[in-house]
C-alpha cells in the first residue's frame, strides 16, 4: 500500500512539474526492466535507473526531464514503472554510482514504441571504475617545456536503437579519449584526475623541449592510482 501511494505521489508531482512543457501520453505507463551485473557476472545492487526525455525551451535551450526512476535490488534486477512521452531523444540511464561505469539506452519513441509497452534491457554489464590521479611538475627550471598526451578508454557506454536494432554509428560505447596539453613558463605544473575502467591501460606520450616523443603504458591496477611525473 505504501509503495502504491509513493508511486502515485511521485506521478502526481512529475505530472504537475511537466504539464506546462511536456505532453505525456494520457493514461499510459511503460515498464523498464532488466538485470545489472559487473564484469565478473556479479549482480550490482542499488544502481539508479532513470527514464529521461528532452525538450527544447526557446528561452532556456534544451532541458532534460526525469519521468521515471528506480533502483536495482540485491540480485541486480530492476523493474521501473514510468510515465511515457513520445520523444526524439528518449533515454534510459543506469548509474552504478562512483564505482561503476554509466550505461545509456537511447531511442526515438516518435518512431518506435514496444507493443507491450515494456523496454526490456535484458542484461546490462557495467565496468568497475578507478580514479587515475596524475600530477606533472617542472623541477628543471624556467624555459623548459613539456607536451603530453594521455590516451585511455572512458567509462561510459551509450547504445542507440532504431526499433530493436542497434545503430552502431550513433552509439558510443567505451570509446578512446585523448587528453593533451602543453606546459611552459605560464603553466608549468598540472594536477588532474580521470575516471578509467579498472585494469585499463593509459598510454602516456610526452616530449620535453620538442625532443623525440617517448611513450609509456600505465596499467590501472588500483582503485585510486596516483601518477607523478617530473620534467
Amino acid at each position: 500500500m505504501k509503495l502504491l501511494f509513493k508511486f502515485l505521489l511521485t506521478t502526481c508531482v512529475l505530472m504537475t512539474a511537466l504539464s506546462c512543457e511536456v505532453h505525456l501520453e494520457d493514461n499510459t505507463r511503460i515498464l523498464v526492466e532488466g538485470t545489472i551485473i559487473d564484469e565478473n557476472n556479479s549482480p550490482i545492487s542499488d544502481a539508479k535507473i532513470s527514464v529521461l526525455i528532452k525538450r527544447s525551451n526557446y528561452s532556456e535551450g534544451e532541458n532534460q526531464y526525469v519521468i521515471g526512476e528506480g533502483y536495482s535490488n540485491a540480485e541486480g534486477e530492476f523493474s521501473v514503472t514510468s510515465l511515457y512521452d513520445k520523444d526524439e531523444d528518449f533515454a534510459i540511464e543506469i548509474h552504478g554510482g562512483e564505482d561503476y561505469s554509466t550505461y545509456v539506452y537511447k531511442t526515438n519513441t516518435l518512431e518506435y514504441t514496444p507493443l507491450d509497452l515494456t523496454f526490456n534491457l535484458e542484461t546490462v554489464s557495467l565496468k568497475k571504475l578507478a580514479t587515475f590521479n596524475y600530477h606533472i611538475e617542472r623541477t628543471s627550471g624556467e624555459a623548459n617545456t613539456l607536451r603530453y598526451t594521455f590516451k585511455y578508454i572512458e567509462g561510459f557506454c551509450l547504445e542507440y536503437y532504431e526499433g530493436t536494432t542497434l545503430n552502431e554509428f550513433q552509439s558510443s560505447c567505451y570509446q578512446e579519449q585523448v587528453v593533451s596539453q602543453f606546459l611552459n613558463d605560464s603553466n608549468p605544473d598540472i594536477e588532474w584526475l580521470l575516471s578509467i575502467p579498472f585494469g585499463g591501460v593509459v598510454e602516456f606520450t610526452y616530449a620535453i623541449n620538442d625532443e623525440p616523443e617517448i611513450t609509456e603504458f600505465i596499467t590501472i591496477n588500483e582503485d585510486n592510482y596516483d601518477f607523478t611525473f617530473t620534467y
